[in-house]
């Protein structure tokens, strides 16, 4: 290697350490990730406490990386590098076996002791209420999907969550399986064949979620209007999920977006009202102006939220509260036209006693509705047994 390479290697490793970091502190930082779908570490000054614990530099690794200038380039190329090297994996994300169209997140396993003292919370529910309490968890796409998995990808969902906290319920708690009714599992040759989940996102689907209704609706003894006659409304098609924001995935096609209940319900009179902030403000099934945004999930009651109050006065049921992650947006016009009041209550936002909520509404019966995924994750479970 002559002197002048040499030179030449060192200041172009210099220029791109140096630069790098230059321009970081230059460009001015940003709050929100598109592409990422995700809010972004800020810059905290250090204190003498959090220097001497070490968080001072957690924090600061976390920032620095968050506010990496070109970021999101940075990850689509590590997607793309990561694909040609014959690797199947992403930042946390699969890639599907029918051409890496079809996204699957890592799903977080927990011990038997850490899932019984969830169940315990739901259990610890039931008890406090003298309504029927009804729990339901919903498959992970990579449990619905496990043929398009690369073979002996280790974090995925084997179904063993749902099964145990099916053992695990009391006598007050009613379990309704989804594993098997509503969710197609192993019998499709394409994804798209299916339609339960979106390849790009984890939530399911329009239809997804219309199955799942389905199965919610015959465990708790109802007999449901059928929709399945009724034809599908495409809202979007340029649809990137969370999943996708993650893989850096940039040659997957997107996701399309649909629906089958219209806004206010199939005879005009639904009515939303939503508590974003405690005070109720007049909201809807779907939100259009959320389609030209990156989150185009946030289409279905606006996005994520303490408390939505959902009425339909020619509903065949009475009052349902629903104790929900995000997967119960796109299933809220089902359950708007088979109940008077469906209650749509997040434990992540919504500190109020679920008892007391239950004898203020006059509630006849409660689902506590949750992805397999994020039962296993929310730190927010205890909050159901207080």
């Amino acid at each position: 290697m002559s002197r002048k390479y040499s030179i030449f290697i060192t200041a172009l490793f210099c220029t791109f350490i140096f630069g790098f970091g230059i321009f970081h502190f230059i460009l001015p930082d940003r709050d929100f990730s598109e592409q990422e779908n995700t809010f972004l570490e800020q810059f905290k000054p250090p204190t003498w406490d959090t220097v001497r614990s070490g968080e001072f530099m957690k924090k600061f690794e976390k920032y620095y990386n968050h506010q990496f200038p070109l970021r999101d380039q940075w990850v689509q190329m590590k997607a793309y590098s990561e694909r040609t090297l014959g690797k199947q994996e992403n930042n946390k994300v699969y890639f599907g076996t029918d051409g890496g169209q079809t996204l699957f997140a890592h799903f977080t396993q927990i011990s038997d002791e850490d899932l019984a003292a969830r169940v315990g919370f739901v259990n610890k529910l039931g008890d406090n209420l003298d309504v029927p309490v009804w729990f339901s968890l919903v498959p992970d796409k990579s449990w619905a999907w496990a043929m398009f998995l690369p073979e002996n990808a280790p974090n995925v969902d084997d179904g063993s969550t749902i099964a145990r906290a099916k053992e695990l319920c009391g006598d007050k708690v009613d379990f309704i399986d989804l594993q098997y009714i509503g969710i197609t599992c192993g019998n499709t040759e394409s994804p798209d064949e299916d339609g339960a989940f979106y390849r790009t996102d984890h939530h399911w689907t329009t239809e997804g979620a219309w199955r799942g209704f389905t199965s919610l609706m015959e465990g708790m003894g109802i007999q449901a209007q059928d929709w399945s006659g009724l034809p599908l409304t495409q809202v979007s098609d340029s649809f990137y999920g969370t999943t996708y924001s993650a893989s850096g995935a940039g040659w997957v096609r997107p996701d399309s977006i649909y629906t089958v209940i219209p806004e206010g319900g199939t005879k005009g009179n639904v009515t939303v009202t939503r508590y974003p902030e405690g005070a109720p403000i007049e909201g809807g099934l779907y939100y259009p102006e959320k389609l030209e945004v990156k989150d185009k999930y946030a289409y279905f009651l606006g996005g994520n939220q303490p408390l939505c109050v959902i009425k339909n006065p020619d509903g065949a049921n009475g009052k349902l509260l629903v104790i929900r992650d995000s997967y119960s947006d796109s299933l809220a016009p089902f359950l708007a036209e088979e109940f008077r009041e469906v209650h749509l209550f997040d434990l992540r936002y919504n500190n109020k006693s679920l008892k007391q909520y239950v004898a203020d509404n006059g509630i006849d019966q409660v689902l506590v509705l949750y992805s397999a995924n994020n039962f296993n994750t929310d730190e927010n479970l205890f909050k159901l047994g207080l």
